[in-house]
């Protein structure tokens, strides 16, 4: 043990409290519990990927009576960067996981031009090791272990940007893997010798395929952030955008008869799930399906800020905008009351994945806007609307607590709701929802009719990433 790293006690806690804690939440499921225990315990385990876990644990789910404090953690993690930069040449699994996991430590405590940088390395090394290609002749947990490391990378990815292609460094279509297996399969599968390092909280036969649901929503969801984008720069009707946006919808809805409990959550189920160690991934996945369908449709609400320009719109009966609303309404409702449920029912925080607050936090904005601007009488009230994004924010305070990436969320949803409680006039009302700066800060190199298709959510790490992009002119 090198001077400075975690004794041997508090690691192999911190470790535990990783597979108890971080293992069910989707972007970290790439480790497998048993057999990281087992090496740990035998000094098999590469340094990096030791001090990176019990970095970004001691973030979340410090040790028992052992204070971790942030400066600590930081060093921890600084030196597991430091050991990956002498081998950059050499990438192995374990330091490729490793820098998953600072990557995102380095997210959740607001580094994030680092984050960023450090995507890119970790993209080279995958592809150099292959990663992206089935390997069909390895030991089962290992060829498991290299799919959910690239499929966990996906979605570690997707915080930065969804739907522009110049900033994915892993492309889906370049994912030549299948989607991640039952935990049965894999999690709960101890080999032998590794019996005794078995987490009995992962025991829970609830998973049900719900991590494996989570990556295919994730594409899903790219596939339409990447039409949206399209859509904003369009200069002319786009005149098969109904048979799209349908086929979409037909994907979604096959889909569902795959999930577990047909994407329902009902009060009761909630309650039976809320101490499953699978939580997470059961909400990131009802969530991810309902946000994709009113991402979808919110492309057919004039003047939401996600609608396209007016002409591409021009050849859209009312009728259909109407069911387009009335989807969306739907579908944001069933998250955020899912989510106000949660917050009511489980009596100490979760950790979740990001993805579900940002899924709630595009229903808030849906059903504020909608509740505002529509002219169908009793659609949704307003006084109704501005109470659940009350609720929402509250419970997003308490489940990403101490998250960096949460703040803008939290900022802007203290701003809609003081907007629309204060009695402001129509015109100001709306403009609240355009006034979130949605494109990069330095920008003004890209024309402006190219701007529209750069828009990032107040929620994307590079929206929050300080880069210089213009250099003085010398």
């Amino acid at each position: 043990m090198a001077q400075g790293d975690p004794p041997h006690g508090k690691a192999t806690e911190l470790i535990r409290n990783f597979f108890e804690h971080l293992y069910p939440v989707p972007s970290y499921a790439f480790l497998h519990p048993s057999t990281t225990l087992k090496k740990y315990n035998e000094g098999t385990l590469e340094r990096p990927l030791v001090l990176a876990i019990c970095a970004l644990t001691s973030l979340h789910v410090p040790a028992h009576n052992v204070a971790v404090d942030r400066e600590k953690s930081a060093a921890w993690v600084s030196n597991a960067e430091e050991i990956i930069w002498k081998r950059l040449e050499n990438p192995s699994m374990a330091r490729l996981q490793a820098l998953l996991l600072t990557i995102s430590y380095r997210m959740t405590t607001g580094s994030y031009e680092k984050a960023f940088m450090l995507t890119a390395i970790a993209a080279r090394a995958a592809s150099a090791m292959g990663l992206n290609h089935e390997q069909t002749h390895l030991d089962p947990i290992l060829e498991e272990t290299r799919r959910r490391t690239v499929w966990c990378f996906k979605l570690l990815e997707s915080y930065f940007s969804i739907g522009l292609t110049e900033f994915e460094v892993c492309p889906f279509e370049c994912i030549y893997l299948h989607p991640p297996s039952l935990e049965d399969s894999f999690g709960l599968l101890c080999p032998p010798g590794s019996e005794d390092f078995a987490i009995h909280a992962l025991r829970d036969q609830n998973e049900l395929g719900s991590l494996n649901m989570c990556i295919r929503l994730a594409s899903i969801r790219r596939d339409i952030m990447k039409l949206t984008r399209e859509l904003a720069v369009c200069s002319e009707p786009y005149l098969h955008l109904q048979d799209v946006t349908g086929g979409l919808g037909e994907i979604l809805c096959e889909l569902k008869a795959e999930m577990p409990n047909q994407a329902e959550i009902s009060t009761a189920g909630l309650k039976n799930m809320i101490e499953s160690s699978w939580l997470p991934r059961h909400l990131m996945m009802f969530t991810l399906w309902h946000g994709c369908y009113f991402d979808l449709y919110r492309i057919f609400l004039p003047g939401y800020p996600e609608a396209p320009p007016s002409i591409v719109l021009s050849t859209i009966d009312a009728q259909f905008v109407r069911m387009a609303t009335r989807a969306c309404i739907e579908h944001a409702l069933a998250v955020v009351n899912l989510f106000c449920d949660l917050n009511q029912t489980c009596t100490k925080p979760r950790l979740l994945e990001f993805a579900t607050g940002v899924s709630v936090y595009h229903a808030i904005r849906l059903i504020l806007f909608i509740a505002h601007s529509s002219t169908e009488p009793d659609l949704l009230s307003l006084e109704f609307a501005v109470s659940r994004a009350e609720l929402c924010l509250a419970a997003i305070k308490r489940f990403f607590h101490g998250l960096a990436l949460s703040q803008p969320i939290l900022d802007d949803i203290t701003q809609l709701i003081e907007t629309f409680s204060s009695g402001s006039s129509a015109t100001e009302s709306l403009s609240v929802f355009h006034k979130v700066n949605h494109g990069r800060r330095s920008d003004t190199r890209i024309l402006s009719a190219a701007r529209p298709r750069q828009h990032l959510a107040v929620h994307s790490v590079l929206q929050q990433a300080k880069f210089l992009t213009e250099e003085p002119l010398s």
